[in-house]
């Protein structure tokens, strides 16, 4: 039911009595609970939807931060790596100066 059918319907008028008055509030308070119902229930469908929604949401942040924190163990175990790499190539660039490569390339070329 539409504005103007309502409207039509539900006259505002000088009533004879208070009965009179009464019975046309209540009609007019039973209807719109007759027109409100589908809307309101539609309404707390939605309010449920979206509580489900923000679980939905709330469980992928989770997800998400585990992810997050899984990474950084990763790339905490990939910096742990080659730190490790690092220093024995510079124990091996320290015991083994090119220098001495050089020098031992030119003595072997005289030699040749």
């Amino acid at each position: 039911m539409n504005e103007k059918e309502i409207r039509a319907k539900y006259v505002a008028r000088k009533c004879e009595n208070q009965m009179e008055f009464d019975r046309m509030m209540s009609e007019m308070n039973t209807e719109q609970e007759h027109l409100n119902h589908p809307y309101l229930d539609r309404r707390r469908q939605i309010a449920i939807q979206r509580e489900d929604i923000n679980v939905q949401i709330h469980a992928l942040h989770q997800q998400d931060a585990e992810l997050r924190k899984e990474s950084l163990m990763v790339e905490q175990r990939v910096k742990d790596i080659n730190r490790v790499f690092h220093d024995l190539k510079h124990e091996l660039i320290m015991m083994n100066p090119r220098e001495e490569f050089v020098r031992l390339t030119s003595d072997v070329q005289e030699l040749s």
